[in-house]
């Protein structure tokens, strides 16, 4: 094993600064600053002093409000706000001051030591998680900066399995629902009905998941190629029996932070019911903020939080349990509607898609519909790839059960098959369709 870690660390450190550099060298500063920010208040919370810790939390926030959401809260005021607000978001600031946030709460607990300023700032700019997450604890990947080596064959295998499978998600099918998400959502109010709707939030919800999840799996591919083991951040989310199980399968890091630093300093479920409501609520309100600055995203939160709190209510007083299957389409359903907001533009574009629903004619779903009957769907039909998409998305394995499977020896030469196979279709992809931006690069 390399024996002599620090240099990687720092050859990983320097390649992620440049790496975020290249979209906006400009605000590079910004990023340093943080950094460094930061890791001189860890330094000081060994005092237990909770004012160094409100410093810290407040610090950050304002960074991420000043950057994120100045335009939003002042929009009410009488103030040209554009003048006074940034007109650039950079990019990944909610992922590391997140991760920044944690990591100060964590030295004050004593769950974490601040360790060294290489490994520290190569843990914030690690640049595979950098911009769009898994959202990383210090206290996971900081033995792993210790202990820093050359990957194993294994990590090698798996990191390239997960890596053009992340692009063929991306790819192939993300990219090429774009375009029909696109003219969904840019209907005119007037002419929307229920089918319009239904398949709005169905096209985009997949369209996201394979978008993110195709990402994280680029993500958790490339630090495996240096050694490193990220979390996994989705486990089929698609398939959960009820709205909870989803949240404990979707954008899993975030979900965990949100419960361990919002929820349950809020009291959680341990303080009786009206108490765990009102937790559940804040921290999906918040949540839905944190993903952008507008009401649609607030009430896409809200939309969660009410799901999650009929939940408990149902739970704790009546005692009928839905068949497993009932449950889990109830939740598919409701998930892909709740998407609606998420992407919508601002909360009259929600209104006018959700008003849709009060008049039913099967518009799109009905257009799905003939040109499956009809069989005259190609391969990027957006009909057909929604289909395909959804029978992978409840049926099929998800990428860390696939590659743990092609991880067994007797299966390397499967899984060799597989990664070329897709690197052949991707490079295709990749010279014939549009480039589009990954969607959470937004948040």
């Amino acid at each position: 094993m390399y024996q002599e870690p620090r240099y990687l660390v720092g050859w990983l450190g320097f390649s992620s600064l440049v790496f975020y550099g290249f979209w906006d060298i400009s605000l590079l500063p910004l990023l340093l600053g943080s950094v460094a920010f930061n890791y001189w208040l860890a330094g000081h919370l060994a005092s237990g002093r909770r004012s160094w810790l409100w410093l810290g939390v407040a610090a950050n926030l304002a960074l991420l409000g000043w950057f994120k959401y100045a335009l939003f809260f002042l929009s009410p005021l009488p103030v040209d706000a554009s003048r006074i607000t940034p007109l650039v978001l950079p990019l990944g600031i909610s992922f590391f001051t997140f991760q920044q946030i944690a990591f100060l709460v964590d030295v004050y607990r004593g769950i974490t030591q601040r360790g060294s300023w290489q490994h520290y700032g190569l843990f914030v700019t690690f640049f595979p998680q950098l911009v769009a997450g898994p959202i990383v604890h210090h206290r996971d990947l900081l033995p792993q900066l210790a202990m820093l080596g050359a990957p194993t064959s294994s990590q090698l295998q798996t990191g390239l399995f997960l890596l053009s499978l992340g692009l063929a998600k991306k790819l192939l099918v993300a990219d090429n629902l774009a375009p029909y998400v696109d003219q969904l959502y840019s209907a005119p109010a007037a002419s929307i009905v229920a089918g319009d709707t239904l398949m709005a939030g169905w096209a985009y919800g997949l369209q996201l998941y394979f978008d993110f999840s195709g990402y994280a799996d680029m993500a958790i591919g490339l630090a495996l190629l240096f050694g490193i083991r990220l979390p996994k951040n989705f486990a089929s989310p698609y398939r959960a029996h009820n709205i909870q199980a989803f949240w404990q399968r979707w954008h899993m890091t975030l979900s965990r932070f949100l419960r361990d630093y919002l929820y349950i300093p809020l009291g959680g479920s341990r303080h009786g019911l009206p108490r765990h409501l009102f937790a559940l609520m804040v921290t999906m309100l918040l949540g839905g903020l944190w993903h952008g600055a507008g009401w649609q995203f607030l009430l896409w939160g809200g939309l969660h939080g009410a799901l999650l709190v009929w939940l408990v209510v149902w739970q704790r007083c009546i005692g009928f349990r839905l068949p497993t299957w009932a449950g889990g389409g109830v939740t598919f359903v409701g998930v892909m509607l709740a998407w609606v907001p998420f992407r919508a533009t601002s909360l009259e574009h929600t209104w006018a898609l959700y008003s849709g629903l009060s008049v039913w004619h099967w518009g799109a779903l009905g257009d799905l519909a003939t040109g499956l009957s009809q069989g005259v769907m190609t391969l990027r039909s957006p009909g057909l790839l929604i289909v395909v998409a959804t029978l992978i998305v409840l049926f099929m394995p998800n990428s860390m059960a696939w590659a743990r499977r092609l991880g067994q020896p007797p299966h390397y030469f499967w899984q060799g098959a597989v990664v070329g196979g897709i690197i052949l279709v991707v490079i295709k992809a990749m010279v014939d369709l549009p480039s589009q931006a990954f969607l959470y690069f937004n948040f």
